[in-house]
């Protein structure tokens, strides 16, 4: 096993007055506290500590004061400060949460006093969605924390680390690649070649599809039914135990998936590439509300980081028709029921197919074309270390477009 650790980038989505408020007394605090100690040339957590302990800060940005001030002034030896640091929190400080209802899914609670912190929506880079999935699971462990605010935004890097298998050493010929089709009448389905190159033991989560769609179901109907009633509170605690139910599921999914491929020889396995993911799957309009937002990439991220952490690589590739053309003669057919792909090519033997499983071959043989781009991280430590560059804002934004969320989270 190897440790691998990532900086997370969140934007911090339209906090209010009073939160940008709350944002800045803090900064500035840090700032004061940061300059204070840097001048009285502390050397130690104990020498920064007397200086420090007396701000008006919570204790989490007093510790990472206590950590950063002597790194400055020993190994970095700097000789003056930039006027507008990041506010470090030591891994303790922050809260994360997950509310999947809501158009902003993830929320992170900021401290700011003692006892008082700032729960705040927060966009993250799409980029690093499984290692947001791997620390809401508990599959990776947070670190040191820096806000910051550049053009009248916000935003937040987060540190995390999980351990991974190293990857095998068979070259990308000798792979085995194993397509996986999310969605359609089966929740997930994977496939792949066999050595004469036909499709060979396709698996399909069909059931877990029935359920995710009546949990979907059941919490558009019922919460709609209590918030006209008046019971904002009830649907939102009932809503959150639906919510939860679905998680379970996917957890439970993408590991088995994952598993499957453990069982291959070689794996490699082959999602559909979500840059080209369009509203295009028709699960009805209860489903369309939240499956594309929250489902298919949250399917997406855990697949890639649970198979990462055993070591086996992931790649993307263009779903562009996957869906619609034939495994077999690549002829554009169709479905004439949910489930069932039919090929329009008179002289392929394929006539009627299972349509999911179809789309799993389609998207392994992207791969195998040539056509795919690796998803995976590398191995080893890419966080930014700003210690040493005194001279100029040392985090880099997320760039990521935002939507406004549907319900917030209050300060506590």
């Amino acid at each position: 096993m190897t440790e691998l650790t990532k900086t997370l980038e969140l934007k911090l989505v339209d906090p209010n007055a009073h939160k940008r408020r709350k944002l800045r007394e803090t900064r500035e605090a840090y700032q004061h506290a940061l300059q204070d100690a840097f001048d009285a040339r502390c050397t130690t957590q104990t020498e920064a500590n007397d200086v420090v302990v007396n701000y008006d800060l919570s204790g989490y940005a007093k510790n990472g004061l206590k950590k950063y001030v002597p790194q400055l002034t020993t190994i970095y030896n700097a000789g003056e400060l930039h006027d507008d640091h990041p506010v470090r929190f030591t891994n303790e400080g922050l809260r994360l949460n997950r509310k999947p209802e809501n158009t902003i899914e993830w929320y992170i609670k900021i401290p700011h006093h003692e006892d008082y912190g700032l729960w705040m929506p927060a966009q993250p880079n799409p980029e690093q969605r499984d290692w947001l999935e791997a620390l809401n699971a508990g599959d990776a462990e947070m670190g040191e924390s820096r806000l910051f605010e550049r053009e009248g935004t916000w935003f937040l890097h987060v540190t995390a680390t999980r351990e991974i298998k190293k990857r095998s050493g068979a070259s990308g010929e000798k792979r085995t690649a194993i397509g996986v089709d999310i969605g359609e009448a089966s929740l997930v389905t994977v496939c792949h070649r066999d050595d004469h190159g036909s499709p060979t033991a396709p698996e399909l989560w069909a059931d877990e599809g029935k359920t995710v769609r009546q949990l979907r179901k059941t919490y558009f109907t019922a919460t709609k039914r209590l918030q006209t009633r008046g019971s904002e509170r009830i649907a939102e605690s009932f809503g959150d135990d639906l919510w939860n139910q679905i998680d379970d599921v996917f957890h439970r999914v993408t590991r088995e998936v994952v598993e499957y491929a453990e069982s291959v020889k070689n794996p490699v396995l082959v999602l559909e590439d979500l840059t080209y993911i369009r509203e295009s799957m028709d699960y009805g309009e209860y489903m369309n509300r939240r499956l594309h937002g929250w489902g298919f990439a949250k399917l997406h991220a855990q697949i890639r980081y649970k198979a990462v952490e055993k070591g086996i690589p992931v790649e993307t590739v263009n779903p562009r028709n996957t869906s619609k053309e034939c495994h077999a003669c690549g002829e554009v057919g169709y479905r004439p029921r949910q489930a069932t792909f039919k090929c329009t090519n008179d002289d392929c033997w394929v006539g009627e197919y299972q349509a999911d499983v179809n789309g799993g071959i389609n998207i392994a043989d992207r791969y195998l074309s040539g056509e795919s781009h690796s998803r995976e991280h590398r191995d080893g430590d890419d966080s930014a270390e700003d210690g040493g560059r005194l001279t100029a804002p040392q985090d880099t934004h997320a760039d990521a477009e935002t939507q406004q969320g549907t319900r917030g989270m209050n300060a506590s």
